[in-house]
């Protein structure tokens, strides 16, 4: 059901400018879209309808009539929609680049920062942080990157001002005209007389390289309206993110010396800053046919406003949005804006103020606070910021390059993690990290360590499990003790463990599977998703399983459902590798000839990943019917429906077993007469009876009864100082193992805060050995019998009862290879691989360079960008790493493409290995890391053999990039130093 839009007469343009929150506030609550007389447009205001704009060019123009923007600057890229925009954005960001950033820019920015800090320490030991040095030395740096070297910073921050003030100037005000208009023309005339300069010399700057693209000559006009883009925007984004950083800082002094005390904060304070204030706070966007947004009715050629600084602060996403917390869960803010305009100065902007600026200021400036006689004034509406930011300081420290200080050894508490699956083992990489000097034990209820891992992750990912590579590290050469068969409330409680230990983190995770909440749920023919994936993983606490029948449901259309579904309709032979119980496996699926797939919802608005539901559709000898699904919608508008699409495409041949997939259906009740016989569904046109032997339900996980506290109860991770909370008894059954390593870290440092404050104390004297308690030499010692007893095409037979890994464990007869040393050569040499990059803005190609450089002490590697690359030149010999991104609403990146076109047609790359990471940002749910997927999927159907686990990075996440791909590159290169030689 739609509405009119609600007229918000009451808003004012001062007030606004003074302090739009309260007034965006109430625009959220009344439902997030009005139209508002003042500035003759609608205003959108809550995240999710922001949100919806930004990924939706064809019904949200930014190509805007009557654009306040077009008549402030020109006609620039951000006021066009793709392809023209695309075009021009291609042609101005090599110069924007992060490798060019890093290699170029980041040096200047440094020497640009010592001499205007110089210059304002020279002038006392007072001063104001916005007009002594944030201005001139975003001006200044402006200038370089632009190449404007017949203008001065002053000149620079004048026109970026004015130009500015005229694209906000909705009150109409003519000296605001007057005044951008002589900034527009002086612009013009600079242009004109250095343009012949960079032609006749070649240089690093924006305007020299835009000079040099091959085949492309930028229009005149267009130049000069997008340097005047960038001269508005690219000056007062870094000057009022750096302002309102060092404001949020300084009036948050435990938050500052937090960050004092950490450098890797610095890019934490950066975005947090930008979500609390937004320095662009507000952009147009043009309806282009009558809509609905958020409920809400808009007409054909309706002009909005699109308030980042309320969406930012939208109290459905953030807890507490009005505070400025820079240990807050982190989740996209939308500063940078998304979709095809996402900001091509972002990577200046960051390295700027979180790399250089930021750092500088804390780091030289000793005692530096708010001036108490001089008020600190803030203003703005469509662009915000510091009006005045006065401060002092007692003294200067000497320095020079910025460097990040690196961490001292700190404390040494005794630290017991309770849990060896990934949450488990990645808090206790992250505390090692944070607490060198930390004595750290992870407990493990079983001989065996790596949970979930080990026991949950579907058989057939290898590549999922080899994470495990990168834990056996932490017990092999990072001094953590593996304490294997020590069961929490059965060999030790809590309380010991707590008196044992300084701290105590319980990352046991959540095992019991959610039920439907449906009469006939608690019958016996009723299996839960986890029990059935524990079951094909030995799991020894599962016991003996259970036949599924001829026909099972599927109950959920998540990654678990996905995976089940996969398991139960793959051969024998389709396990090859893998360390499945075929046994298990045998007695659950051998008789299987009919799955049901049932979820509620749509294939749109369902939870599974598109890349699960193709590699369903590629399976051998299974046949799928679809129903529920529309699927008229265009090829790549959704990732989803184009994974489902596959589906229903699908042969009609003779098939082992037949996959039936419902959507729009929710189950009912379940049907028995002594074992289940049938699952009643409704639908949209009403109940349907599925005839079935068994059920298997795959919606959600729910705690023990055993839990030592309640799941979900302490999102922050901390239970009290001293004991927290990880993985998914932190947050509830949601989060991937790759979001296990960003909670990890923010643990640590709750750790470290609570250890500072002295709310942790130091001494307490560890636990004594438990009684059969099995170490990772024993772990060792079973997972070499476990292998040596693997049957042909396995990678190991696991030992199924405790006392079998308990006897393997203790047996000194078991070899054990001499563990292979960490210390690195330097000199690289190896495995012979290349790392190929598609990218859009220059993301992948930073992420590769970084691989290229974590891995060239192991490897003989070379970085080839897929756009220079063809599939023919490929070389077999050779692992090849892919990092690739994702342009706009799920396309292949701009230097993917003709590589991706050449795979069309279908080269035999049989006997290439290659292992994906893909590059998005998950808040495009329905396209996430698509490019990448393309490139696999075609890559694979050409014959190639994808190794390792798929490896995916979230833009919106807490990890960083280089971070992210570092950890996935050791993954792989581990997978394959295990895997039988070829």
């Amino acid at each position: 059901m739609s509405t009119d839009a609600p007229v918000a007469d009451w808003v004012t343009i001062p007030d606004l400018y003074r302090d739009p929150f309260p007034i965006y506030e109430r625009l959220r609550a009344e439902g997030g879209v009005h139209w508002v007389p003042a500035v003759g447009r609608y205003l959108i205001t809550t995240y999710e309808a922001v949100h919806a704009t930004e990924l939706d060019q064809e019904t949200f123009s930014a190509n805007e009539q009557g654009s306040l923007q077009i008549r402030a600057m020109g006609h620039s890229m951000l006021r066009r929609d793709d392809p023209e925009h695309r075009l021009e954005r291609t042609a101005w960001q090599p110069a924007l680049r992060p490798g060019v950033v890093k290699r170029v820019w980041r040096s200047r920015f440094e020497a640009i920062a010592e001499r205007y800090l110089g210059e304002m320490v020279e002038r006392g030991t007072s001063g104001d942080l916005i007009w002594d040095f944030a201005a001139p030395f975003a001006a200044e740096s402006l200038r370089e990157i632009i190449g404007l070297p017949n203008v001065t910073q002053q000149q620079m921050q004048r026109w970026s001002q004015t130009l500015i003030d005229a694209t906000g100037n909705y009150a109409d005000d003519p000296d605001v005209w007057a005044k951008g208009e002589r900034s527009f023309d002086e612009v013009d005339a600079a242009l004109a007389e250095i343009l012949p300069w960079h032609a006749a010399n070649p240089n690093e700057s924006l305007l020299s390289q835009l000079l040099r693209i091959p085949d492309y000559e930028m229009p005149m006009e267009r130049i000069r309206a997008n340097v005047k883009m960038t001269i508005g925007g690219g000056l007062n984004e870094p000057r009022d993110a750096l302002g309102v950083a060092a404001w949020g800082l300084l009036t948050h002094p435990e938050q500052r010396r937090a960050v004092e005390g950490d450098p890797s904060l610095h890019h934490a304070v950066f975005d947090e800053t930008l979500r609390w204030i937004a320095p662009i706070g507000l952009y147009s966007r043009q309806v282009t046919r009558d809509t609905v947004l958020a409920g809400t009715r808009l007409p054909a050629g309706a002009r909005l406003g699109i308030c980042i600084l309320s969406a930012n602060r939208d109290e459905r996403v953030w807890d507490a949005p009005e505070r400025f917390d820079v240990r807050r869960e982190v989740k996209p803010h939308l500063a940078f804006s998304k979709g095809v305009h996402v900001c091509l100065g972002a990577w200046v902007a960051r390295a700027q103020v979180a790399d250089v600026a930021l750092p500088m200021l804390l780091g030289r400036l000793e005692g530096l606070e708010l001036d108490p006689d001089r008020e600190a004034r803030i203003g703005g509406w469509v662009f915000r910021g510091m009006l005045d930011l006065p401060v002092r300081w007692r003294s200067v420290r000497s320095g020079g390059a910025v460097a990040a200080a690196a961490p001292a050894a700190g404390p040494a508490p005794r630290v017991a993690v309770v849990g060896s699956g990934p949450a488990g083992c990645f808090s206790a990489q992250a505390i090692r990290r944070a607490l060198p000097a930390a004595s750290i034990d992870v407990l493990e209820a079983l001989p065996v360590p790596y949970g979930l891992v080990r026991s949950g992750v579907a058989a057939d990912h290898r590549g999922t499990k080899t994470v495990a590579a990168q834990f056996d590290r932490l017990f092999l050469h990072e001094g953590v003790r593996f304490r294997g068969g020590v069961r929490l409330g059965t060999d030790v409680a809590l309380d010991e463990l707590r008196a044992a230990y300084d701290a105590v983190v319980l990352a046991t995770g959540l095992r019991a599977d959610r039920s439907l909440g449906v009469p006939g749920d608690d019958l016996a023919g009723v299996h839960g998703a986890g029990r059935v994936t524990r079951l094909l993983n030995a799991h020894p606490d599962e016991g003996e399983a259970p036949s599924l029948g001829e026909r099972v449901a599927v109950v959920g259309m998540g990654n678990v459902a996905m995976d089940v579904a996969r398991l139960l309709a793959r051969d024998a032979a389709g396990f090859e590798g893998s360390d499945v119980d075929d046994e298990a496996h045998a007695r659950l699926a051998g008789s299987l000839r009919t799955i049901d797939v049932v979820g509620r919802s749509a294939p749109e608005d369902a939870r599974f990943d598109p890349v699960m539901v193709r590699e369903l559709a590629g399976l051998p000898g299974v046949r799928h019917r679809v129903h529920g699904a529309d699927l008229a919608q265009p090829e790549g508008r959704d990732a989803r429906v184009d994974a489902v699409r596959a589906l229903a495409a699908g042969g009609d041949g003779a098939a082992r077993v037949e996959v039936r997939w419902w959507f729009g259906h929710a189950p009912v009740r379940i049907e028995a007469d002594g074992t289940v016989r049938r699952l009643v569904l409704r639908g949209p046109d009403g109940e349907a009876a599925l005839d079935v032997d068994a059920v298997v339900t795959a919606v959600g996980f729910a705690a023990d009864d055993d839990a030592p506290v309640p799941a979900g109860a302490h999102p922050d991770g901390r239970v009290e100082p001293g004991l927290y909370a990880a993985g998914w008894l932190r947050r509830g059954p949601r989060g991937t193992i790759p979001d296990q390593r960003a909670d990890a870290r923010e643990l640590a440092r709750l750790l470290q805060d609570d250890l500072a404050s002295g709310a942790v104390a130091v001494g307490a004297p560890g636990l004594s050995d438990v009684a059969g308690e099995v170490g990772f030499d024993g772990w060792r010692r079973i997972d070499v019998r476990e292998r040596l007893g693997a049957a042909p095409g396995r990678e190991r037979a696991k030992l199924r009862d405790v006392a079998g890994m308990r006897e393997a464990a203790a047996d000194l007869g078991i070899p054990l290879s001499e563990v292979a040393s960490e210390t690195r050569t330097g000199e690289g040499g190896g495995l012979p691989v290349t790392v190929l990059f598609g990218t859009e803005s220059g993301g992948a190609e930073l992420v590769a360079d970084e691989v290229a450089r974590a891995i060239a002490d192991r490897a003989d590697v070379e970085v080839v960008d897929l756009a220079e690359a063809t599939p023919d030149a490929l070389d077999a010999s050779r692992l090849h790493l892919v990092v690739c991104s994702t342009y706009g609403d799920g396309e292949a990146p701009t230097s993917a493409r003709a590589f991706l076109a050449a795979l069309g047609e279908r080269p035999d790359l049989s006997g290439l290995r290659y292992a994906m990471l893909g590059m998005g940002d998950r808040s495009y749910a329905r396209t996430y890391s698509r490019g990448s997927e393309l490139v696999d999927e075609a890559l694979a159907a050409c014959g190639a053999e994808r190794v390792g686990e798929y490896g995916r990075h979230d833009a919106g996440g807490a990890t960083p990039a280089a971070e992210a791909a570092r950890e996935w590159a050791d993954g792989v290169l581990a997978a394959l130093a295990l895997a039988p030689a070829r």
